[in-house]
């Protein structure tokens, strides 16, 4: 059996830092085969369309801050769970850097995601899903950062793919059932909910439907899987038998 530790969007430096802490317990108190991380891995706000005309708002952050930040938790991570393997999927935020060098050519090959992350040095996959629409796939299960952000985005996730696929990008819990019965089968879109704070300014205190998480898979090998999505509240949850804070 292959077992999967699944992490949602951070929008690193916006993680929140006691939930993720949390969850970094259960990444080192079980054999995790996998951990996979469903972009907006960071935030790169620095350099984001809609700051274009708010500079104060960015005042200084930097994108070499960013990355800092971003390798720092991947360092913990490599310590806390050294045999498991690493994949990252690429999010519209982290999209934000190929955006950016289409404006300033002259940095090509210096400032790309996965450079300043080290992910190659760190042996860590790269899923680019946002600017090439590539899944991540582990037996029956699909992964991706997620695409559509009307109310049932879960029904239309399933429906638009088909295939059982879980994404992350609307920071919210939503899970729809497909059956087909001619097919004798049954998929699941289900969103993953974030890990990101809640108190981001760009939301002017304004009430959201995110709700932090995260998921663990657990893959047979004939591709069929279970999978437990556990919601945090207050930067605790209850998982295997033992309570978790951060």
């Amino acid at each position: 059996m292959k077992n999967v530790l699944v992490i949602p969007d951070l929008q690193i430096p916006y993680e929140d830092t006691h939930s993720l802490a949390a969850v970094e317990k259960v990444m080192f108190d079980y054999k995790w085969d996998e951990i996979i991380q469903l972009g907006d891995f960071l935030d790169l706000d620095c350099i984001s369309s809609h700051n274009v005309n708010r500079l104060r708002t960015v005042a200084g952050k930097t994108i070499q801050k960013d990355f800092d930040a971003g390798n720092k938790i991947l360092d913990r991570w490599q310590r806390l769970a050294p045999k498991s393997k690493i994949t990252i999927l690429e999010g519209n935020h982290d999209e934000r850097m190929l955006r950016y060098l289409d404006a300033n050519p002259q940095l090509v090959g210096a400032l790309e995601v996965p450079k300043g992350l080290r992910l190659k040095e760190r042996g860590i996959q790269w899923v680019p899903y946002w600017s090439q629409g590539e899944l991540y796939k582990i037996g029956n299960a699909y992964f991706a950062h997620g695409q559509y952000t009307n109310e049932f985005h879960a029904k239309k996730m399933v429906s638009r793919f088909g295939v059982n696929i879980f994404y992350g990008h609307n920071h919210e819990l939503q899970s729809y059932s497909l059956v087909l019965r001619g097919e004798n089968k049954t998929l699941v879109g289900q969103s993953m909910g974030c890990l990101c704070r809640y108190d981001q300014s760009w939301l002017q205190g304004r009430p959201t439907n995110w709700q932090q998480a995260f998921a663990t898979f657990h893959f047979f090998d004939d591709g069929f899987f279970t999978y437990n999505v556990v919601r945090i509240f207050k930067h605790r949850f209850y998982y295997q038998g033992k309570e978790y804070r951060g």
